[in-house]
């Protein structure tokens, strides 16, 4: 007869000053409904680190295990600023822990607390920080599924931290709660419809409960209150919440149609990516409006009745992979020498540009030109001051762009001042994570930044993208 193991008690093992594997326990810094958190240190390592124990025993729930698995298997392979570093963990029979690095800084939730409403700019620039740490998750398979104000980590300096990993979903990893037939809806006042059916592989999810975060930030309320029932949280799958400038008639309609387009309760009607929202948010002209951006009352009774008829035979929106929603809303970027005419190079530019623009809808096209600067002292004439000089290059610029009749909010211009022209193309492809950069090569004028390098050499070495290179 084998003999039985001895399993020692969670809590028994896990008290302030234990040494497990090396970590040494300090103080409970956390009790929350599946987990524990205690401070902790490393003689091997050089970081503030955190000790997330699941609870177990009397009245925990199982999910509490299952969700601790979970959390262990993606925190482990996620590799991004915008999760806590995953410093090691133990054998669950024995000792079940996971340590990650401690993040300074403070949850949203107390934030939104503490304030109430947020100013507009304020919630521009934490929205498209978090849409940049959710697409983040996303390039890498992973789906959180539990967004909410307590799950984001707000530093000083406004980076975002996302925690809390044990509802999410990884493409490449089995799923435990649905192997196991348990819901893991997530929270109820930020849950999409579709995680209400049971979709746990939609990556949209995140970008409804983004919107429902922002609705929050904006107004001070809920946008679908705080259901307890099934039948609370079927309301949104047909159910739109007030005109955020009915509650707050300072938001412009261009964040209003952002926001309502997030919270729509069809994930193919809203952004398709993270990254598509971000760039909504940090780029207010990019933002086509719709009837959404004008509401300024709920919507009525019959229109109500309508979309309360469709929802009755909801039918959630084909799964898009996370991993691919980057793509589905690329930045491009066009380098043109506007300080040089060669004709023949812009054409065959353009040519490309057409071609890839014509591969994705939601494609955005960046136009850019650097010059080494302007003067500090105008001259008499507009094409010997500053603006004009920038005037200038940027003609040029709309001018090439015009046979591509992109939309406004498709297209944008930017002159760049810059003695190193391919260094500022390559940190501006960095700060709007761009997709791919298109520049030209001509035999007739190599741009040189060194004897034996020329500015095309640096931008394909050193660039965070692809690169499509035109050459006559």
């Amino acid at each position: 007869m084998t003999e039985r193991t001895t399993i020692q008690s969670v809590g028994e093992a896990f008290q302030s000053g234990n040494v497990i594997d090396g970590f040494v326990l300090h103080e409970q810094v956390h009790q929350g409904g599946m987990a524990v958190l205690f401070s902790a240190t490393h003689p091997d390592i050089d970081l503030p680190i955190l000790i997330k124990i699941p609870r177990v025993g009397r009245n925990q729930p199982v999910e509490s295990l299952i969700a601790f698995e979970t959390e262990l298997n993606i925190l482990a392979a996620l590799d991004t600023p915008f999760v806590p570093k995953y410093l090691g963990a133990g054998n669950l029979a024995t000792h079940p822990y996971i340590a990650m690095q401690r993040i300074d800084g403070k949850p949203l939730d107390d934030l939104i607390k503490e304030r109430g409403k947020f100013p507009i700019d304020e919630v521009v620039k934490i929205g498209a920080a978090l849409a940049q740490a959710v697409q983040a998750l996303h390039t890498q398979h992973t789906i959180h599924l539990d967004l909410k104000p307590e799950n984001i980590l707000v530093g000083t300096d406004g980076k975002i931290t996302l925690i809390d990993f044990g509802l999410a979903h990884h493409a490449h990893f089995p799923d435990l709660l649905a192997e196991q037939m348990r819901k893991g809806v997530g929270s109820a006042p930020y849950v999409s419809p579709e995680q209400i059916m049971g979709i746990r592989e939609d990556s949209r999810s995140d970008i409804f409960s983004i919107g429902a975060i922002l609705y929050e930030m904006l107004t001070g309320e809920l946008p679908f209150g705080n259901p307890q029932s099934m039948g609370g949280l079927r309301k949104r799958l047909w159910a739109q919440p007030e005109p955020l400038r009915m509650l707050r008639p300072d938001t412009p309609p261009w964040l209003q149609e952002v926001v309502l387009r997030a919270l729509e309760a069809r994930a193919s009607d809203r952004y398709q990516s993270a990254t598509r929202l971000r760039q909504c948010l940090r780029e207010p002209d990019s933002v086509k409006l719709t009837e959404r951006a004008e509401r300024t009352k709920p919507l009525g009774l019959i229109v109500n009745l309508k979309r309360w008829w469709r929802a009755a035979s909801y039918i959630p929106s084909p799964c898009i992979d996370p991993s691919i929603g980057y793509e589905d809303a690329p930045l491009i970027i066009a380098a043109i020498d506007t300080r040089q005419t060669d004709m023949l190079l812009r054409e065959r530019m353009l040519q490309a540009a057409r071609m890839i623009l014509q591969v994705m809808p939601e494609s955005r096209l960046v136009c850019l030109s650097t010059i080494a600067g302007t003067p500090a002292i105008d001259g008499a004439l507009e094409a010997d001051t500053a603006s004009g000089i920038v005037r200038n290059h940027l003609v040029q610029l709309m001018q090439w762009a015009q046979p591509l009749g992109l939309p406004a909010e498709r297209l944008s211009c930017h002159v760049l001042e810059a003695m190193d022209p391919a260094s500022r193309i390559v940190e501006f492809a960095v700060d709007n994570e761009a997709t791919l950069i298109l520049i030209g090569a001509s035999h007739k004028i190599p741009n040189m930044v060194a004897p034996w390098r020329t500015s095309m050499t640096k931008i394909v070495e050193e660039s965070p993208c692809s690169v499509h290179i035109v050459r006559v």
